[in-house]
């Protein structure tokens, strides 16, 4: 695979661009400079002080950093598609591939191995160290329990837990507020005021219109437990997890077969659908559908569990009740009147699916194009070419993902 170097990368930004990439790592760029100064200045800065500038990356980048560090330059990593980019990818300083719609492809350049690797553990142990992922976590779990909220009450709030945690000294968390890209990131600014949002709300502007339509404008209060915990595991944040509902959510999930990474996404995708279900949402309940143990149920074994699920969807706190829950407030409860009994087709046999004509594989990467002449095809390669959430070709009335696509990727 044929490695763009740093400098080209970042030729490729703007200048504009050049400069925000700049303020979030750490080396203030002159806007008098031109952009050709401006790429060698940064290009300069990223080669000759690795340690400085991953100390302003977030936790969960630098983690990555690590990880590809300790598989070594190169080498692919095979990860699932995550609701939002980790900073690194954005930019294309780390390199990515997401042409196979099974897998995120992510891999380190060996230029950029050179620069990090001797520093990547240090940095991560200093910022365990010195607090500053513990205060990013604590801001995430506030953003992801509003979903947007004030950036003047956010920071208020931080103030507050630090203080009472450390003491009055707050300039070392001035400090690490300016130095993290938490709120330089996660900011969004309208006529109505400057605020910061949760890294998985896609879409302000409906979260805000719904709260007008529900008159929703007092924000629930939480302790920093609470945030913290809500802002743990990025970027597979579940909130809730430790309450009755919670446990029994993640009780039913294991039961069900998940464990491991899949748990981890099966409760993160649920936590994230349970935030708008101000209609029928029906991948509220795909973690059910998608589990290794679903055609083992039947239907009471089905109802069950999806009183689990909505219970557990109605208990969280909602963006669009400002923290608040459904079961609070009696707004956005889940609807599962389309899910009290098993979904057509019958779940419990891959043999009731009605058949179709695989499509001509798809060349991954490291095998021949012409199969024929490979003789043979990996197991889990003849991948059909549609979307996941296409209906299935097969006929059924499903999503791929939901049929046919379920047992062949």
């Amino acid at each position: 695979m044929k490695e763009r170097t740093l400098h080209t990368i970042l030729d490729g930004f703007q200048k504009m661009e050049l400069q925000d990439l700049g303020n979030i790592l750490g080396d203030n760029l002159s806007p008098r400079l031109r952009k050709s100064q401006l790429v060698d200045q940064l290009h300069t800065y990223l080669r000759a002080q690795p340690r400085r500038w991953m100390s302003h990356l977030m936790e969960r980048d630098v983690r990555l950093l690590r990880e590809l560090v300790h598989a070594g330059p190169e080498k692919v990593q095979y990860q699932d598609f995550a609701d939002y980019p980790s900073l690194l990818e954005a930019v294309g300083l780390v390199e990515y591939d997401d042409s196979d719609e099974h897998f995120h492809k992510v891999w380190i350049s060996r230029e950029l191995y050179d620069i990090v690797a001797p520093e990547v553990d240090k940095v991560l142990r200093q910022g365990e160290k010195n607090g500053q992922y513990e205060v990013e976590r604590i801001g995430l779990g506030y953003m992801n329990l509003y979903g947007i909220i004030p950036t003047e009450k956010f920071v208020d709030m931080l103030m507050d837990w630090y203080e009472k945690a450390y003491g009055p000294d707050l300039q070392t968390l001035t400090g690490i507020l300016h130095q993290s890209p938490l709120v330089k990131m996660y900011r969004y600014n309208d006529r109505f005021g400057d605020y910061v949002c949760s890294p998985c709300v896609d879409n302000v502007e409906e979260i805000f219109s719904i709260r007008k339509q529900l008159k929703q404008r007092k924000y629930k209060m939480f302790d920093p437990k609470e945030a913290f915990d809500a802002g743990a595991g990025a970027p597979y944040f579940t909130v809730g997890l430790k309450t009755p509902e919670g446990m029994r959510l993640e009780q039913l999930y294991r039961r069900l077969g998940y464990e491991g990474f899949d748990l981890v996404k099966a409760e993160h995708d649920t936590w994230l659908e349970a935030q708008y279900t101000e209609q029928q949402n029906d991948a509220l309940f795909s973690p059910l559908m998608d589990s290794p143990l679903c055609p083992a149920l039947d239907d009471s074994s089905w109802l069950e569990c999806c009183r689990i699920v909505r219970a557990y969807a109605d208990s969280v706190p909602k963006w669009l009740l400002c923290g608040r829950t459904a079961a609070e407030t009696g707004l956005c409860q889940a609807d599962w009147e389309a899910w009290k009994t098993l979904p057509e087709p019958d779940m419990h046999s891959g043999e009731d699916y009605p058949q179709w004509s695989m499509p001509e594989p798809t060349v991954t990467d490291g095998y021949a194009a012409d199969m024929d002449a490979a003789g043979y095809l990996p197991m889990g390669f003849a991948i059909p070419h549609v979307a996941p959430e296409d209906p299935c070709p097969c006929g059924s009335g499903l999503r791929y993902c939901h049929c046919h696509g379920k047992y062949l990727s």
